[in-house]
């Protein structure tokens, strides 16, 4: 996944969480988005004013949230690398809460290069093959 010029990690994190409360609840509005995320919903109106002119989410007549294709693309890209790293993290030992926090930090700075890498190395089984590219 590129990341888009315009997004942020706060940005991403509103469409992980949206995309997260449609496969949940199937119908998101604000109010949900700031339930979930531990925000106020002036936060989560700016936020999705700032993703609707960017092309990521509409908001229909009855103001409930829908992610557009590349919003969708967005979101999935950003919930594959959290539960990766979440689930690395309590392989590993680390406690869930403290995994949860931690991949969502990671998941925002690692590079498409590396994160790919780190996938294809432990599909691999850890092996000396997965550096052979």
């Amino acid at each position: 996944m590129k990341k888009e010029k315009n997004t942020t990690a706060s940005r991403e994190d509103y469409l992980e969480a949206i995309l997260v409360l449609q496969q949940k609840k199937g119908m998101v509005r604000s109010v949900d988005v700031a339930q979930h995320l531990g925000v106020k919903k002036p936060s989560v109106c700016n936020a999705v004013s700032i993703l609707e002119q960017g092309g990521f989410l509409v908001k229909d007549d009855d103001h409930f949230l829908h992610l557009t294709e590349k919003g969708r693309e967005t979101a999935e890209a950003i919930y594959e690398r959290h539960c990766y790293f979440k689930n690395w993290l309590i392989e590993a030992g680390v406690e869930d809460a403290t995994a949860e926090q931690e991949a969502c930090r990671i998941e925002h700075d690692i590079s498409e290069q590396s994160f790919q890498k780190l996938k294809k190395w432990k599909e691999l089984g850890h092996s000396e093959e997965a550096n052979g590219d």
